[in-house]
């Protein structure tokens, strides 16, 4: 099945639950400077997720299942000054 992850085409096994999806990005993001120092500090990453235009709260991540054509963007705070 496919999908759209932060704008780039990506396929997905049908019945994917985006709990699982975020897994895999948080490992993949796991070495970035900014997602360490937010872990070390927070502990966890603060990645945001956005299905279909629509921010995904924490809890529902577990029960949302992905569909066909799903756009999903994930961010992660950043800080500046």
């Amino acid at each position: 099945m496919k999908i759209t992850l932060n704008g780039t085409p990506l396929e997905i096994e049908p019945e994917t639950r985006l709990i699982a999806l975020v897994d895999q990005l948080e490992e993949r993001v796991k070495n970035d400077p900014m997602i360490i120092s937010l872990i070390q500090k927070t502990g966890k990453s603060n990645l945001l997720f956005i299905l279909n235009g629509a921010v995904v709260k924490a809890e529902d991540l577990p029960t949302i299942e992905i569909q066909e054509g799903d756009d999903l963007r994930y961010v992660h705070p950043f800080f500046g000054g």
